[in-house]
This record gives C-alpha cells, structure tokens and sequence, in this order.
C-alpha cells in the first residue's frame, strides 16, 4: 500500500558527488520522501527499473568523463516520470536543452532547501494528477482511449482494443502509413495491467541492424569503437511496461533472429556482453508492410511472423472512414484553437480531399492552419487551408465560396453519402442491418439511398 501523501514518493537522486547524495538524501527523506541515490547513469537505470520512483533528480554532470551530454541522454529514457535537472550557475542553454528533452523543470547549484521542498513537492502532485486522470479516462471510456470516430470500423477497432488490452498476448498492428498505429499501441497499454509502466517506442526501420541490436539490448564497455561504457537498451528501459516495435517489417534480417531469442525466452545478451539478462515486457509491433508476402519472399521470418501476431488489429484508412473526417478536424482545431471553427467552405474542402496520408495529414494540415489564423480571426477559411497544405500558389485554386451557394448541403449531403455506404459496407449489403446501425428506419434508408443514387 502507498501511504505517501500527496508532497511525499518515492524519489531518485542521481548524483556522482558522494556529500551531495548524503546531504540532499538525508534532507529529501527528512521531507518524509522514499529516497534512492545513484552515482551514475547506468546505476540510475539500474535504480529506475527496480524501484519505479515518481521523480527523478538528476544531475546533468555524469561520470565517467563528467560530460553534461551524458546526463542529456537519460532523460528520454526516463520516459513516464517527472525529471528534474541539476544545473551549475552559468548552465541556463544546457538547463533549456534538458528541458526540451522532456526534462520537467531545472533548478540551479546551489540548491535552495527551500525551492527544492517547493519543486519536488508541486512535480509529484502534477505527476499524481495525471495519472488520476489517465486511469479515469481509461476506466469511463471518455476519450474514446484516444480513437476518434464514429465509423463502423472505429467502433470495432476500440471494441477490440478494449477486449486484448487486459491480456498478455501480443499484439500486430497493421494499417497504411498514418492510420494512428501508435494510438492503438498506446491505447493497449493504457488498457492493460501494465498501464503504470513504461511505454517504449522502437522505431526498427531507421537504424542499421548493429546500431538497431545496440538500441534494444544495449552494449558493453570497449564491444565497438565509441563504446566508452556500459549502456542498458530500450528492451531493459520497458520492464514492467510495454515495448512497442514500429514498423517491424523493416527490422534487418539478423536482428530477426535475436528479436525471436526475446520473445521466446524472454532474456538476451548486450552487445559485447557474455551473460543472459532477464526483462519481463509486453511486445506489440506495427507495420505498413504486407508481412504474409514478405514471410512468403523470404526476406521476414515465418517463426517470428507468428510469434508477433497474436492477435492483428487493422487500422482503416481515412478514405474508409471518411465520415470521421469532421469530427478529426474539429478535435484536431480544437487542440490549437479552442475557440475557433470552419467555415462552409472549408468544412467542403476538407470532406472532399482524398487524404492519401491519412489522419496524419489531415492532422498537420488542420493544426498548421489553426496556427496560422490572425489574432481576430474565428474562421479557418479555405485560404488558411490552401496554405497550410502548400498550394497557396496555385492560380487555378479556386476563392471561399460566398454565404448561400449551397456548399454546406453540398457537404452535408457527402458526409452522408459516406456514412451510409460504411454502414452499408459493415452489414454486407443488408439493407435492415445498415438501417440499424444508422439509427433510422429501413424505409427511410431506402429513401436516402434513392435521393443519393445509391441503390
């Protein structure tokens, strides 16, 4: 049980200064906080696997060579927990750059008792607060676990995620390139016993395959040149949590046969290392690839094919769901522009682009415009549009439509048009079962489908 209050946890100290570990422990724990110290950076991923702390103070300045640099390369692998840097004075552009690497706050040499009571205090209350809220938009279902949409195959992609995220199984993920893969992995392991873990993100097609086995089981001192000490990797960083391969499909051939020792045994060897180490995490991988083909062409392993796909969720393309497109883009212009909406011929424009980069797309072009409105502007307009998609120069484009020139019922009448033949789409031609799922009766379906040339 925690019996911390909501100004105590359990706190990591990481410092090479022998005084500064006893004065500033015994000074934490005098506060009634849980206090772990270590004096260097493998010794701080040691701690950090062990005991999960609720923040971490750490000291920039790390041994060997007492390189800032080295302190920089902790932090996003102290993903989940509030980190706070120590800083010398005179150190403000590194303190900046900590910050920008996920560091929470920074507080300067010599510490203030006084501050330091005051910081650590007010971090683990936000820390605690977030997790409230991630645990009770998981446990109500109210962000919809971070799927948006309405559409037939949205609603059956979070019927599932929600049915595999309690289990251990693994889980393949598939989808073009921008259909929110990731979402789906997040939302797993929001979903599931593991929830308060770690989640690691490995992208396995943007590094060669020595540099790739380097970043998931880390190396040894001396095992290759650059090598000046001991580092863990990504597969020790996600014990106890989930460990989340992005597109797999494109993990080198050798590494395919050290993944498969993984996932088998649950144990592996650093680069340059002699002995087995153990790490307990979830995998779930995600591919654009056809996998099937590429175990039939030889160039992705059949074991380790079926060692990943557990189970296969499907994330649809945007031109699937195209009646999700509205609503993404109010949520996406919401999060840039609270106030802000779209006007007829905007909402037009964007319900009838083809979208071939799918949600990630349409999301950078819906922010990039809300950025980009003026002070008193309460309209994205199709100019705002044209610019953030980079035609603004096209002389062909065509000008904002004026009030009453029927746009919105033009828009209107796709969005139905989509929404009726998804469904129509998900219950297989049955005319009752589509009428079900849209809420009307199948008379009044068969009259939409007529008034729309559908039938």
């Amino acid at each position: 049980m925690d019996n911390s209050t909501p100004e105590t946890g359990r706190v990591l100290l990481v410092d090479d200064e022998a005084a500064f570990q006893r004065l500033g422990g015994n000074f934490l724990r005098s506060l009634g906080h849980e206090v772990n110290v270590a004096g260097d950076g493998d010794a701080a991923m040691a701690a950090f696997a062990q005991q999960r702390p609720e923040l971490v103070l750490l000291d920039l300045a790390m041994p060997p060579h007492m390189d800032p640099e080295h302190g920089l390369e902790l932090i996003p692998r102290l993903a989940g927990v509030p980190v706070i840097v120590l800083t010398g004075h005179g150190e403000h552009d590194l303190a900046l750059r900590a910050v920008e690497l996920g560091a929470w706050d920074f507080i300067t040499k010599p510490i203030d008792p006084d501050l330091l009571r005051f910081v650590v205090a007010r971090a683990l209350r936000k820390s605690r607060l977030e997790a409230e809220l991630v645990r009770l938009r998981s446990s109500q279902g109210s962000d919809e676990l971070g799927l948006i949409g309405q559409t037939p195959p949205m609603q059956q992609l979070r019927v599932m995620v929600r049915r595999v995220a309690p289990t251990r199984v693994s889980v393949l993920v598939l989808g073009p390139t921008g259909t929110g893969k990731e979402l789906v992995a997040r939302a797993l392991h929001e979903g599931s016993p593991r929830r308060d873990g770690p989640f690691v993100v490995v992208h396995c097609g943007a590094l060669s395959a020595e540099l790739l086995e380097s970043e998931l089981f880390g190396h040894m001192k001396g095992s290759f040149t650059g090598a000046y000490r001991d580092q863990p990797g990504l597969v020790e960083a996600a014990h106890g949590g989930t460990l989340f391969l992005d597109e797999v499909g494109e993990m080198p051939p050798p590494m395919q046969v050290k993944l498969l020792r993984f996932l088998q045994e649950g144990s592996f060897v650093p680069v340059g290392g002699r002995t087995q180490r153990q790490a307990d995490a979830r995998v779930l991988a995600a591919t654009h690839r056809d996998l099937e083909a590429m175990v039939r062409d030889g160039s992705f392993r059949e074991d380790l094919y079926y060692r990943l796909k557990g189970v296969v969720l499907r994330t649809p393309a945007l031109a699937e769901r195209m009646a999700d497109v509205p609503l993404l883009a109010a949520r996406f212009l919401k999060g840039v522009a609270p106030q802000a909406r779209f006007s007829a011929g905007a909402l037009a424009w964007i319900t009838s682009r083809e979208w071939p980069g799918n949600v990630r797309e349409l999301k950078a072009i819906v922010e990039s415009a809300g950025a980009l409105m003026l002070p008193d502007q309460q309209e994205v307009d199709t100019e705002l549009l044209h610019l953030s998609a980079g035609d603004s120069l096209d002389p062909r484009r065509s000008p904002e439509p004026a009030p009453g020139t029927g746009v919105l019922d033009a828009a209107l009448n796709e969005l139905e048009r989509r929404l009726i033949q998804d469904a129509m789409m998900a219950a297989g031609g049955n005319q009752s079962e589509a009428a079900r799922q849209l809420g009307v009766s199948r008379v009044g379906l068969i009259k939409k489908l007529t008034r729309l040339g559908l039938r």
